[in-house]
């Protein structure tokens, strides 16, 4: 605490309140626009998504395959896919 007389020190405990969290700058997206820039961005790089429904002991197999050679699932597909469709016939 500072004494009554002295108006020079700012009073550490009372004055100033402050909000909780990190400052709000008014830039914040909301989760649709940052889903719509992604998507552009992979446009933009020549890549399309791709959903598919596969069986459970596949995607099981597929996850482990994943850890055991530490590459993504984008990875292992495209590889997969290049091997089947672009070999020589």
């Amino acid at each position: 605490m500072r004494q009554a007389e002295n108006n020079r020190t700012i009073d550490l405990l009372g004055g100033f309140k402050r909000g909780k969290g990190r400052p709000s700058t008014g830039k914040a997206k909301s989760n649709a626009e940052r889903q719509r820039n992604r998507r552009e961005r992979l446009a933009e790089s020549g890549f399309v998504p791709l959903t598919v429904e596969i069986p459970k002991e596949l995607f099981d197999g597929l996850t482990k395959f994943v850890k055991f050679k530490d590459v993504t699932k984008d990875q292992v597909i495209e590889r997969l896919l290049r091997q089947q469709l672009l070999r020589q016939r």
